[in-house]
C-alpha cells in the first residue's frame, strides 16, 4: 500500500498510531539517468508493475488562488499514474480513514476476490434470479448454433441463473437414452443451473412417465414449428393427457384455434395444462375466460411478441423475422400488454440459428433472446408500462411455483436500473451473433449475477466454467438440504457479503444454514442471521411492518438485529408502485422510488441504518441545503422552533434521553 499527501501525514500518521509497521520510501519521478544501482527505482515503476495494491493520496486543498496547468505537484502525478495503470485509489481522507479503522476491526485480510469483489457508488438494485422455463440449447445435434456451455453463458449474461431446456434436440429428448445421454451433455457443459424436457412422440405414451421426476417436464408440439416431434392427431394428443402424470407440467405449443381444442382436452381429462408463447389476440381472450371459468390453465410470452409486431419485418426481412408463433400485428401485441395480469410467465423461447442459415433460402424460424429479455422488461418498467413486482412474479416467482422448482440458495443478480445503452447487433455469447432487437435503445443493465454464492457474472465477463450448472430436478430428487455459503468464520469464502445485502451480525457471524421452501410472498422478504443484541432486537422488532416480522418463527423473532433488515430489501421495493413526480426531488414518475424505510420509526441506534439509508439521508440533506441557500420556501416539510437551555448538549443528559439507544 502507498500512502501519501501534497502536504502532510495524516493517514502514515494515523497507521502508526494503529500498530501498523510504516516504511518510508524515497519519492522520485524524474532523472532517471542520475540514479545509482543503489537507488530505488521511480515511483512510476512501483505503480506500472503493480508492486502497490491501493494507492491512499490526498489531494492539497489549501485555497487561495488557483495554480497554473502547467504546475503538477508529486500528489498529482502519483494519482494520475494511478489511474493511468488501473491501482486502486483513495483520494478523499475521509474514506482513508475509515479504511483504516475498518481493517483493524476486522484484524486481518478479508476473504475476497480482487477481480470481481467491489464497492460502487452506481444506485444497483438486487433481484432474485430469474428462471426462464422456454430455452432451445441445440445440444445434441446442432452445437454449431449453440451448445450448452455458450447458451448458459448467454443466460448469466442476460440474469438468467436457471434454465428449462426443450426436447427438440437431434436426437430428440423422447426416452431414457437420449435423456440420459443430454443430461451428461448438460451436467458437462452448463454454467447456469438447469432441468431438461421430455418431448411427446406418437410412440412415447406411458413409457416416459416414470421419467416425470427428473424432467423439467412434458413438451407437446401441436403446431408447425422447428422440431420432428409434431403431434398431428387428436388421439395421440389425448393419451398424453391421460398418462402424464397431472402432478407434473404438461406444456403445449398451441397456436389459434389449437389453444381452444387444448383447453377442452384439460377439461376433460381434469388436468393443468401451460400454454407456451402465447402471440395473438384471439388466444389471449380464450385464455382468460378459461381462468375466469377456474380452468387451471397458465401461459407464457415472449419478448418478441411483446416488444415487435408484423411491421418489424420491413426492418428484418422475412427470413430474419421468421419465428413460430410469427410475429402479430400491433393489436395482437397490445393484446397480450392489456391482458398482463393473466400472462403467468415470461419466457424468451430463445431459438437460435446463425446468421448464415437465417439469410439463407430455406431460413429456419426462431430468435436468440437470452441476453436481451431483461434489458427490455426493465425498460419497459421505466416506461411505466410494467412493474417491478410484475417483472419479478412473472420471472421469476411464477416460473418456480408452476414447474415446482427449488429456491437456488445464495443466488441473486445486481441491475443498474439508470444505465442507457444500444442493444449491439453482435450479443456477447450466443453463438447465433445476431439479435433481432439490435439498435433498441433500453435502459437497465446486469451488473453482477451470483450463483449459489459465487460471483458467475461480472460486467461483460462470465466467471465460471462449463459444469458450474446443476441439474436442479437431482436435488428434488435426492432430497438435498442446501447449506449457504460459510466463510466468514474462518472457512475460505468465494466472496464477502455484497454491498447490497445485510452484514453479518459481529456477535455471532454463522448464518442460519436450511434454505425453506416458501411461496412467493415470503421469497427475498428477509435474510436472517443469528446473533445480535436481544435486548435490542425485541424493541427494534416492534418497530418492523408486521408483514415482515410474521414470516419468522417465533423463536427467531427475538435474535433479529437490526443490521439484519437492508435499506433497499426486495420485499420493500417490489411494493413500490410508479407515483407522481416529487415536488421535493423532481423523480420521474416511471421510475420506482426506493423505500427507505425510516417513516414512523424511532431512531434508537446508529446501527439501525444501512447504507442506502444514509444515501437517502444524505442526499435529501443536501437538497434541502440548496433550497436555502437559493432562499426557496421549505413549506413542504415540518418546521418547529423550540428553545433548550445549554446543558442539553452534554453526553450525559443525551445518553439519559435515549431511554436505552446508544448516542454518538
Amino acid at each position: 500500500m502507498h500512502t501519501s499527501t501534497d502536504n502532510c501525514w495524516t493517514i502514515p500518521l494515523l497507521m502508526a498510531q494503529k500498530g501498523w509497521e510504516v516504511e518510508p520510501v524515497q519519492w522520485t519521478f524524474e532523472e532517471l539517468d542520475s540514479l545509482t544501482d543503489g537507488e530505488p527505482s521511480h515511483l512510476s515503476d512501483f505503480l506500472a508493475k503493480k508492486h502497490f495494491d491501493l494507492v491512499i493520496n490526498l489531494p492539497m486543498r489549501n485555497g487561495g488562488a488557483r495554480r497554473v496547468s502547467s504546475f503538477m505537484t508529486h500528489g498529482y502525478r502519483t494519482r494520475r499514474f494511478a489511474v493511468d495503470y488501473s491501482v486502486p485509489l483513495i483520494t478523499d481522507v475521509k474514506c482513508a480513514k475509515l479504511l483504516v479503522e475498518a481493517i483493524c476491526l476486522c484484524g486481518r485480510a478479508p476473504a475476497m476476490k480482487t477481480h470481481t469483489d467491489c464497492m460502487t457508488s452506481r444506485q444497483l438494485v438486487k433481484l432474485p434470479g430469474f428462471v426462464d422455463v422456454h430455452v432451445h440449447v441445440r445440444e445434441p445435434g446442432a452445437t454449431h448454433k449453440e451448445d450448452f456451455a455458450s447458451g448458459t453463458a448467454a443466460a448469466l449474461a442476460g440474469g438468467i441463473t436457471m434454465i428449462l431446456a426443450m426436447p427438440n434436440t437431434n436426437p430428440a429428448i423422447t426416452d431414457h437414452h437420449s435423456f440420459t445421454l443430454v443430461k451428461e451433455l448438460a451436467q458437462a457443459g452448463a454454467r447456469c443451473d438447469y432441468a431438461l424436457y421430455l418431448g411427446a412422440s406418437s410412440d412415447n405414451p406411458g413409457t416416459i412417465t416414470d421419467l416425470a421426476p427428473a424432467a423439467a417436464g412434458l413438451k407437446m408440439y401441436l403446431n408447425e414449428t422447428y422440431t420432428t416431434l409434431k403431434l398431428k392427431n387428436l388421439t395421440d394428443w389425448s393419451k398424453h393427457f391421460d398418462r402424464w402424470p397431472k402432478k407434473f407440467p404438461l406444456c403445449v405449443h398451441a397456436e389459434s384455434q389449437t389453444t381452444a381444442a387444448v383447453l377442452l382436452l384439460a377439461t376433460l381429462h381434469s388436468r393443468p395444462i401451460h400454454i407456451c408463447h402465447v402471440a395473438r389476440k384471439e388466444e389471449i381472450e380464450i385464455i382468460r375466460a378459461a381462468k375466469e371459468k377456474g380452468l387451471p390453465v397458465t401461459c407464457e410470452v415472449c419478448p418478441h411478441h411483446l416488444f415487435l409486431t408484423e411491421k418489424d419485418l420491413l426492418r428484418l426481412g422475412s427470413k430474419l423475422g421468421s419465428v413460430r408463433p410469427v410475429l402479430g400485428t400491433e393489436e395482437d401485441q397490445q393484446a397480450l400488454w392489456d391482458n398482463l395480469d393473466i400472462i403467468d410467465v415470461f419466457a424468451t423461447d430463445h431459438a437460435p440459428h446463425t446468421l448464415e442459415e437465417k439469410t439463407s433460402e430455406k431460413a429456419p424460424p426462431g430468435f436468440p433472446g437470452l441476453e436481451t429479455i431483461l434489458p427490455l422488461l426493465l425498460t419497459a418498467v421505466h416506461e411505466g408500462r410494467l412493474t417491478m413486482e410484475d417483472l419479478v412474479d412473472k420471472f421469476h416467482h411464477n416460473p418456480r411455483r408452476i414447474f415446482n422448482l427449488p429456491e437456488q440458495p445464495g443466488t441473486y443478480v445486481e441491475v443498474d436500473l439508470d444505465e442507457e445503452w444500444v442493444i449491439p447487433q453482435c450479443p456477447a455469447y450466443s453463438k447465433a451473433q445476431w439479435t433481432p432487437f439490435a439498435g433498441i435503445k433500453v435502459r437497465g443493465a446486469v451488473h453482477r449475477v451470483v450463483l449459489r454464492g459465487q460471483v458467475a457474472y461480472m460486467d461483460g465477463q462470465v466467471l465460471v466454467n462449463p459444469g458450474f450448472g446443476q441439474d436442479v430436478r437431482e436435488w428434488q430428487t435426492k432430497k438435498q438440504w442446501f447449506l449457504a455459503p460459510q466463510g466468514i468464520s474462518g472457512q475460505e469464502s468465494s466472496r464477502p457479503p455484497s454491498s447490497l445485502e445485510c452484514p453479518i451480525s459481529p456477535e455471532n457471524p454463522t448464518r442460519l444454514g436450511v434454505v425453506r421452501d416458501i411461496d412467493k410472498q415470503e421469497t427475498h422478504k428477509l435474510d436472517v442471521w443469528e446473533g445480535g443484541d436481544v435486548q435490542f432486537s425485541e424493541l427494534y422488532s416492534k418497530l418492523q411492518p408486521e408483514s415482515v416480522m410474521k414470516l419468522q418463527p417465533e423463536s427467531l423473532a427475538k435474535t433479529l438485529a437490526p443490521h439484519d433488515f437492508p435499506g433497499l430489501d426486495m420485499s420493500e421495493y417490489l411494493k413500490l408502485q410508479p407515483r407522481a413526480p416529487s415536488p421535493l426531488l423532481g423523480l420521474s414518475s416511471h421510475v420506482p422510488i426506493p423505500s427507505h424505510r425510516l417513516s414512523g420509526h424511532h431512531v434508537l441506534s446508529v446501527r439501525m441504518f444501512s447504507k442506502e439509508q444514509l444515501n437517502d439521508l444524505f442526499n435529501l440533506a443536501q437538497t434541502l441545503r440548496m433550497f436555502v441557500h437559493k432562499e426557496r420556501p421549505l413549506d413542504h416539510i415540518l418546521k418547529v422552533s423550540f428553545y433548550q437551555q445549554q446543558w442539553i448538549y452534554t453526553i450525559g443528559p443525551l445518553g439519559a434521553a435515549a431511554l436505552g439507544g446508544s448516542t454518538f
